[in-house]
């Protein structure tokens, strides 16, 4: 059982974006979409996906990274698999 609040997920998968994309922190949002705002393309977001595991030691299934859109999306579907 994790003890990771949703403040710290959020920071965590922030800070993921901010060193894989090279975005200044500030810039990303809950609301920011992967693809639209960050400019993530499919190979990003595949390499996304593996950071998220290895830095929560997760598995994403694929249905439920299809669905990651959004950052809020990312912080959602690591809580859940954490908790």
């Amino acid at each position: 059982m994790s003890t990771q609040t949703t403040e710290t997920v959020t920071r965590q998968v922030i800070e993921i974006i901010s060193n894989q994309m090279n975005i200044p922190k500030e810039q990303i949002s809950l609301d920011s979409q992967f693809t639209a705002d960050l400019e993530y393309d499919s190979l990003d977001l595949v390499e996304f996906a593996m950071l998220l595991e290895e830095e929560f030691d997760i598995t994403v299934p694929d249905d439920q990274n299809d669905k990651i859109k959004s950052v809020q999306d990312a912080v959602q579907t690591v809580q859940k698999l954490i908790s």
